[in-house]
C-alpha cells in the first residue's frame, strides 16, 4: 500500500538530521554520503534504507536517494553518477544483500544452497524478515570465493531463494553466531551501536534512519533475533512491480499501435535451400521495419539508448531495421500439409537472431515441423558487445546495455507481429521454385495462429520477458536459463571474460560485487528476475495466461542450476515426475501428463558435481544438453500442439543411460 508519508527531497533530509546534531554527538568513521552501518566500503550494507526517503507520489511510498559519490568509482576516477538508479521507488526483488567485515568472516556456519531450510531456524547467522508479514524469508548465504586472499574486502552474500514481494519492507539481521575468519567475534559497526543504544551522532544518513529503526529491531527480535543477539541489522524497501515494468509495458504499448497504423515491411538479403533439402528446404535472410526508440537513429555508437518522453517513457522515433533469419522445414513442402506452426528462437549469450537456423535448432524445426524464425536481442546481442564492454568499465555506461534491451524486447514484439503477417503472406510461401514438391505455388506454408516460443540460455532469461509482453505467444520452451544474472553471472564458465574487464576498471573485489548488484537493479526490467512472478497470469502485462516449460540440466556449466530452480519458485511451477532426477527445494511435484500448465523437467547427463560456491563452473558441457535429446523435442512438439507436459524419457531423464532417446 501507497504510504502517505509527505514527499521530501535528500537534500531536506541531510539538512534535517544535521540541524537535529549537537556538538558533543559521536562522529562516525564514515562520511556523510556513505552507508552509516557499514565499515570501510560506502555501499556496504545494500541494499538498504540508509539510501531511501519518503515519497507519498511513488508506489511504494520511497524512493531511492543515493548521494553523489556513494556508489563506485573507477580506475580512472570517475564515479557513478546515482541519478539513474534514484528513478526507483525501491531496491531489486532479486539481488542479494551485501556485507562485509574488516578480516573477514568462518563460512561454516552459513545456510549453503544444499540447506536452505536450515536458513530458517535458529541455527542460521543470517536473516531476512518480511516486516508486511513478519515471515522469515528463506535464502542461502555465502562468501566471495575469489576474494578470499583480501578478507577485508570480502562480501558476505545473503541471497534469498525466490523473489521479494514487491512493495515489502525487509529486515536483515546477522547473529553473533557467525565468527570471523580466525575465529573471534566479529567487530560491530560503530553506526548500528549507535542505532541501538540510542547513541545520537552527526551523521545525517544515520539520523534520518533512526525514526524507523526500532521497527527493523523489532521484527527480527519477533523472528528470534533480539538486539543483543545481532552484529548488524538494517533494513530495505523492494520496488514496486510497476515501476519495473513502466519501460518495456509503455514501449509494448507503443510498438503495437504503431505497427497496426503501419504495418512492417521485409526486405529479403538471402533465400536459399539448406543441404539437400531433405530435412531443412529453405533458409532466409533479411530485415524487418521495427518501431524504433532508441537515440542516435538506433546506432550501436557510443551514448546510443532507450529515448525517454517528458513522461519518463520510451518515445517513438520513427523506425528503423531490424535482422531476422528463418529456417523452413521440409515437411511444410508437402503435398496436402496443412499450413504449419512458427517458431521463434531465442538466442544465446550476446549472440544473433542466426541462430534460429544452427544444427540443433534447425534438427527440432524439422522434428516437430515448425518454421524456426529469430531476431537480436537488441541490447546483449553481437553487435552490442562494444557497449557492453563500456558499461563494465564506466557504470555511467549502462543505459547503453540495460535501456537498450527495452528495444529488444520490442524488437520480438515486432517480430511476432512479421511472423501473423508479413512474413506467413509474403516469404513463408510456396514459390515457383518449390512447386516439384508438391506444394502449391503462392500457399502459405505457415499457419499465423500458431505462434510459439523456444529459447536456450539467454534466449531463456530474457525469453520469459519476451512472452510477458508478447500477447499472441501463449506457449513457450526456455531451456537451460533462470533468473538473476547477479547469482548467474559468477558461477559460469562465460564470467570469467567479462570479470576480468570489469575487475580492470574496479579493482576492489567488493566493487566488482556492489557494481553486480547495481547491474541486477536495472536488468530487472527485461530479464526473468523482473516478471517471474506473473507471466504465467499474463494480466500484469495485459497478454493471456501462458504455459511455460522449463528444460534444466545438472551440472549445467554456463547457467547454474540455482537460477532455473529460483525461478521455478518464483513462477510456482510444479517439477514434472517421474522425469525429475531431483526435486528442487521449495519446488512442488505433479506427475506426468500435466495439461495446460506449466512445468520444469530436469535431465541428467551424468556430469560430475559443479561446485557450489561463486566460482565459474568447469567444462561440463552440460548446457547443451537439453535440445539435443530427442525426448526434448518430442515433448516440445506435444506441448507447443496440445498444450500437454508429458514425460518422453523412459523414466527419470537420465540422459546418459539414454533414457532420453
Amino acid at each position: 500500500m501507497r504510504s502517505l508519508v509527505p514527499a521530501v527531497s535528500l537534500s531536506l533530509v541531510l539538512a534535517g538530521a544535521a540541524a537535529g546534531c549537537g556538538d558533543d554527538d559521536v562522529k562516525l568513521p564514515v562520511a556523510d554520503q556513505c552507508n552509516p552501518l557499514g565499515f570501510d566500503h560506502c555501499m556496504a550494507p545494500w541494499p538498504s534504507s540508509a539510501f531511501e526517503i519518503a515519497d507519498a507520489t511513488t508506489r511504494t511510498g520511497r524512493k531511492l536517494a543515493i548521494p553523489m559519490g556513494a556508489l563506485l568509482t573507477n580506475a580512472n576516477g570517475v564515479a557513478a553518477d546515482p541519478a539513474p538508479w534514484n528513478k526507483a521507488d525501491g531496491f531489486s526483488a532479486t539481488a542479494p544483500m551485501v556485507m562485509n567485515f574488516p578480516g573477514g568472516i568462518d563460512p561454516a556456519p552459513l545456510a549453503d544452497p544444499t540447506e536452505i531450510d536450515m536458513s530458517l531456524t535458529a541455527a542460521s547467522p543470517t536473516l531476512i524478515v518480511d516486516m508486511a508479514t513478519g515471515e522469515k524469508v528463506a535464502h542461502f548465504a555465502e562468501v566471495d570465493v575469489p576474494a578470499a586472499d583480501e578478507p577485508d574486502h570480502q562480501a558476505l552474500y545473503i541471497r534469498p531463494a525466490a523473489r521479494l514481494i514487491a512493495g515489502h519492507r525487509y529486515a536483515v539481521g546477522i547473529r553473533n553466531t557467525l565468527k570471523g575468519k580466525a575465529g573471534g567475534d566479529l567487530p560491530v559497526p560503530p553506526g548500528f551501536a549507535a542505532l541501538r543504544d540510542g547513541t545520537t551522532t552527526s551523521h545525517p544518513l544515520l539520523e534520518a534512519m533512526r525514526p524507523r529503526f526500532g521497527e527493523v529491531l523489532t521484527a527480527l527480535a519477533a523472528a528470534g533475533a533480539p538486539a543483543d543477539q545481532l552484529v548488524v541489522a538494517w533494513d530495505f524497501t523492494v520496488g514496486s512491480d510497476e515501476f519495473v515494468r513502466r519501460l518495456p509495458t509503455a514501449a509494448r504499448d507503443k510498438t503495437l499501435a504503431d505497427l497496426d497504423r503501419e504495418p512492417s515491411t521485409v526486405r529479403i538479403t538471402g533465400d536459399e535451400m539448406v543441404g539437400d533439402g531433405t530435412e531443412i528446404r529453405r533458409r532466409v535472410d533479411g530485415f524487418l521495419t521495427a518501431p524504433l526508440f532508441l537515440t542516435n537513429n538506433g546506432s550501436y555508437d557510443p551514448g546510443t539508448t532507450l529515448a525517454l518522453g517528458a513522461d519518463g517513457l520510451p518515445e517513438l522515433r520513427g523506425r528503423y531495421e531490424i535482422p531476422f533469419t528463418a529456417v523452413i522445414p521440409a515437411c511444410a513442402y508437402a503435398a496436402g500439409h496443412a499450413p504449419v506452426g512458427m517458431m521463434m528462437y531465442g538466442h544465446g549469450l550476446n549472440g544473433t537472431g542466426e541462430q534460429a537456423a544452427s544444427g540443433a535448432i534447425r534438427t527440432t524445426a524439422a522434428a516437430i515441423c515448425v518454421i524456426s524464425v529469430g531476431t537480436d536481442m537488441r541490447g546483449m546481442s553481437e553487435p552490442d558487445i562494444g557497449n557492453i564492454a563500456r558499461a563494465l568499465t564506466d557504470l555511467n555506461h549502462a543505459d547503453e546495455v540495460m535501456e537498450a534491451l527495452v528495444q529488444g524486447i520490442t524488437n520480438h514484439v515486432t517480430l511476432a507481429r512479421a511472423m501473423e503477417t508479413v512474413l506467413t503472406n509474403q516469404v513463408f510461401v510456396c514459390r515457383p521454385a518449390d512447386a516439384a514438391t508438391g506444394c502449391t505455388v503462392g500457399r502459405s506454408l505457415a499457419d499465423p495462429s500458431k505462434l510459439y516460443y523456444y529459447g536456450l540460455s539467454q534466449g531463456h532469461i530474457f525469453g520469459t520477458v519476451v512472452m510477458a509482453y508478447t500477447p499472441t505467444i501463449k506457449r513457450g520452451v526456455l531451456g537451460v536459463g533462470g533468473g538473476g544474472y547477479s547469482t548467474m553471472l559468477e558461477r559460469s564458465t562465460d564470467w570469467p571474460t567479462y570479470r576480468s574487464i570489469l575487475q580492470g576498471a574496479y579493482e576492489d573485489p567488493l566493487d566488482v560485487v556492489m557494481a553486480i548488484n547495481l547491474f541486477q537493479q536495472r536488468w530487472d526490467q527485461t530479464e526473468t528476475s523482473g516478471i517471474a512472478n506473473v507471466v504465467l497470469a499474463g494480466t500484469a502485462t495485459g497478454t493471456p495466461p501462458k504455459q511455460l516449460l522449463l528444460h534444466m540440466a545438472i551440472g549445467d556449466d554456463e547457467v547454474p542450476n540455482l537460477a532455473t530452480e529460483w525461478q521455478a519458485r518464483s513462477m510456482g511451477i510444479p517439477v514434472l515426475m517421474p522425469a525429475s532426477v531431483k526435486v528442487p527445494w521449495g519446488v512442488s511435484t505433479k506427475d506426468t501428463p500435466i495439461t495446460n500448465g506449466s512445468a520444469l523437467v530436469i535431465m541428467d547427463g551424468g556430469a560430475p558435481p559443479v561446485p557450489i560456491t561463486n566460482v565459474p563452473a568447469p567444462e561440463t558441457g552440460m548446457h547443451s544438453l537439453t535440445r539435443n535429446q530427442a525426448a526434448s523435442r518430442r515433448q516440445i512438439g506435444l506441448f507447443f500442439a496440445t498444450g500437454e507436459i508429458r514425460n518422453e524419457c523412459d523414466g527419470p531423464c537420465h540422459c546418459a543411460e539414454h533414457k532420453c532417446d
